[in-house]
């Protein structure tokens, strides 16, 4: 229950951008959870004009009040701002209501949401949702993308995921959205505007996510796309995640971590080359050393790479790690030569999922592909999807679908079991992996 309003007596004020007519305060999308820890937390919200506009948390366990110690905020041209604060000093298992004030918007006044924090327990069983490809026009066909399709996501809510991985193609943008700076921003904005279920997905837990082709620029695009600073400024206002300090390196990837497992959220675009030279490079050097470094000195049971495209598949269909086949293989060999214990790849992009299997000397290597949320589906039969060697038997499925995965069991003994639910939320399949299979020389254990 939100605290009363008397535990709420700071307001902090929210005036960064003054513009030479005073625009009218108006509460544009309401407030996404991002990168969460034990004691800290990222919230973002999106408003329009100047005035005392307020957010703040209140510890719903002590009646305290928590006020942000840093913000970072992006704007267009109309005098919209995306906003990112960041809150830290929290207490670990305790629930934050949000609250935002928007002075002279009563609409968006005193609007609740809350999220909770992790335990600090190094092992813990836990959980967390992944899906991909959750297209949502905002125009005249929104009523056909998404549609009902959106229904999806309060299928997803229901599972009671501690986070969500959004894993590419999270927003689609189309033709003109990506022209400029301004259309990529509104785009954006309008997305969480005007779908209730999207932001009831992103208000009450934490969100990680990385981008694919479409949160990027046009369809494959890749890192001669000319606007490509423009839409990495777009995705980190508008995704409140901790990304690395050094910002001259950049694209967005980073990591993040819970309990013993640890997330290597990859950029599979800024840097990319041409697909179809197979000499060219998806991660680049910079990533690719930063993901070395991470990947030794990380102590973790499991250790989640997330990738927009597919590392494992090696049919001719879409855009995947197996075009820049020579990158590809250095990865997957740094994994197996330094035996890289606990590896598991998370990937999307394809319009179906599918769990796949490669041993790469004598290292198994999994990579669950989950997609899509609304996107099309893809006609399997058609593009002879079928047939896909490394694919683990049962587990193609071809309609919408998203994914959860549980970590569970004793130390040194855990489990990550994998799920696949359609958009009704009914199973359409399950599948563990014990921690001391993903090793050199490991073997399957029941």
């Amino acid at each position: 229950m939100f605290a009363r309003p008397h535990f709420l007596l700071f307001l902090l004020l929210i005036t960064t951008h003054i513009f030479a007519q005073d625009i009218k305060p108006k509460l544009l999308a309401p407030p996404v959870v991002g990168s969460v820890t034990p004691t800290s937390a990222k919230v973002w919200i999106g408003y329009r004009g100047t005035g005392n506009n307020v957010l703040i948390l209140s510890d719903s366990v002590e009646k305290k009040v928590y006020y942000p110690v840093a913000h970072h905020d992006i704007s267009n041209n109309k005098g919209d701002v995306a906003l990112t604060m960041t809150f830290k000093g929290l207490q670990p298992e305790h629930t934050y209501n949000i609250l935002v004030n928007i002075e002279g918007d009563k609409k968006g006044s005193n609007t609740k949401y809350s999220f909770t924090t992790p335990s600090d327990a190094p092992v813990k069983d836990f959980n967390f949702l992944l899906g991909s490809c959750l297209l949502s026009e905002t125009g005249f066909f929104r009523f056909i993308f998404p549609g009902f399709k959106n229904e999806i996501l309060n299928k997803m809510r229901k599972r009671n995921g501690d986070f969500m991985l959004w894993l590419g193609d999270n927003t689609y943008m189309l033709g003109k959205d990506y022209k400029n700076y301004n259309n990529m921003f509104r785009k954006q904005m309008n997305v969480r505007r005007k779908f209730s279920t999207i932001r009831k997905m992103l208000a009450n837990q934490p969100n990680y996510a990385i981008w694919d082709d479409h949160d990027f620029g046009p369809n494959d695009s890749y890192s001669v796309f000319a606007l490509k600073d423009s839409a990495l400024k777009v995705f980190k206002g508008f995704w409140p995640n901790t990304y690395p300090e050094e910002a001259s390196l950049g694209g967005n990837f980073f990591k993040f971590k819970r309990h013993d497992s640890e997330f290597f959220m990859m950029d599979d675009r800024f840097f990319r080359g041409d697909r179809h030279d197979t000499l060219s490079s998806m991660l680049g050097e910079v990533q690719m050393d930063w993901l070395k470094q991470q990947l030794l000195s990380s102590t973790a049971a499991f250790k989640f790479i997330a990738i927009g495209s597919q590392v494992l598949s090696e049919l001719a269909f879409g855009e995947k790690y197996i075009e820049h086949i020579v990158e590809r293989n250095l990865l997957l060999n740094f994994i197996a030569t330094n035996n890289i214990k606990g590896v598991i790849f998370l990937s999307g992009d394809m319009h179906f999922t599918e769990l796949c299997k490669k041993e790469w000397k004598s290292y198994p290597m999994y990579d669950y592909s989950c997609s899509a949320l609304t996107a099309p589906s893809l006609p399997l039969r058609l593009f002879k999807m079928n047939k896909n060697p490394n694919r683990i038997e049962g587990t193609k499925v071809g309609g919408h679908n998203f994914g959860k995965i549980e970590v569970s069991g004793e130390p040194g003994n855990r489990v990550c079991t994998m799920y696949c639910y359609s958009r009704k939320g009914k199973l359409k399949w399950t599948f563990s992996v014990n921690q001391n299979e993903l090793q050199v020389g490991g073997k399957r254990l029941n």
